[in-house]
């Protein structure tokens, strides 16, 4: 060995900066520098069921930011709620830096449930009940739980999500543009390496609440990204592989682990969108996928009645593409048919 003595010298520097780093202490639990521990949160509700909230932290042995990630605000959403079971395995806590705080899923009840979008036990929609409330039903209080206890102890924030069991969906990353967290959360978007970005603008009015997690996040000015990939409730090992690498790209351009992630390919950002919903209950036929582009005046399918009679034929209101549609026969009046990303004209 050439150096000792200097190596013996460069050990002290950093003794003391690893010192440094505390234990993460979250809800009761205390995690060292470099490891990990997964637990679970339990929120009493005395009107009912209470519900418990599955953590791993990961916790680096170097000092660094907060990434919370959540999954399963939505519980048919699998895609995104097994990812954050297999992320663990993917990170070193010795080389993390910073602290990983993850929500597993945030609707147990629905995912167990195998309930689209509401909590079966209230009946409400956690990702339209934000910034909750302490003394509210179920959904309200983990919503509250989330947007304080959680938010809280963030410096950034990626609510996972994915096509609902009813929904064709195409993979992109969205953020809000509002206040000085929108410069970083744009780029923890483009970063994720998805085709489409969405950006969206909040404008609050007096008293209106958040409703979704992520809104919830950009009004706290905390810099948030909506990843949503995968469709109609299912899951694969491609599903989970494509989700896991949009993840790691953000967390190594956050720098809380080694390596740069390659360079956005020219995404499309989508900074109009527009929907059309159902005047009626019955059945939607159509031959339509995600992704695809529209004309505005195309027929994209119609409706029928439960014993066949045409109800409405469904045309498109914009040029644009696809981003999402119902692709299972059943629709209820009042229920989003189609959401598109509008094209900008000529």
């Amino acid at each position: 060995m050439k150096y000792p003595g200097l190596i013996f010298i460069c050990l002290l520097a950093i003794q003391p900066a690893l010192a440094r780093v505390k234990d993460f202490v979250f809800s009761g639990h205390a995690v060292k520098p470099g490891t990990r521990a997964s637990f679970e949160v339990k929120l009493p509700n005395p009107d009912g069921d209470s519900a418990l909230l599955p953590f791993t932290v990961i916790h680096g042995r170097k000092a660094g930011p907060v990434l919370g990630l959540i999954a399963g605000i939505h519980g048919y959403e699998y895609p995104p709620i097994m990812t954050l079971q297999a992320l663990p395995a993917h990170i070193d806590p010795q080389e993390l830096t910073g602290t990983l705080l993850i929500l597993h899923i945030a609707n147990v009840a629905a995912f167990s449930g195998r309930s689209v979008y509401l909590n079966p036990a209230d009946k409400k929609n956690l990702n339209r009940s934000f910034p909750g409330n302490a003394g509210g039903s179920i959904t309200e209080r983990i919503a509250h739980f989330i947007a304080t206890t959680v938010f809280s102890r963030c410096n950034y924030i990626i609510d996972n999500h994915g096509g609902d069991a009813s929904e064709d969906l195409h993979g992109y990353a969205g953020y809000y543009r509002y206040g000085s967290q929108t410069a970083v959360s744009g780029e923890m978007a483009a970063a994720t390496g998805f085709d489409w970005i969405t950006p969206a603008d909040i404008k609050p009015g007096p008293g209106e609440h958040s409703m979704y997690c992520n809104r919830e996040a950009a009004m706290q000015n905390i810099p948030a990204i909506t990843i949503e990939y995968g469709k109609l409730g299912n899951v694969s090992q491609e599903d989970i592989r494509v989700y896991t690498t949009a993840l790691l790209r953000v967390i190594r351009y956050l720098r809380m682990l080694p390596g740069t992630p390659p360079p956005a390919n020219q995404p499309m950002y989508i900074n109009t969108r527009a929907s059309i919903k159902s005047n009626h209950t019955g059945i939607i036929h159509t031959t339509m996928k995600s992704g695809e582009l529209v004309r505005k005046g195309m027929k994209l399918g119609f409706i029928t009645g439960f014993t066949g009679q045409h109800l409405e034929d469904i045309i498109s209101p914009v040029d644009g593409v696809i981003i999402y549609l119902l692709a299972t026969p059943p629709v209820n009046k009042g229920e989003t048919l189609f959401s598109f990303g509008v094209l900008p004209g000529p």
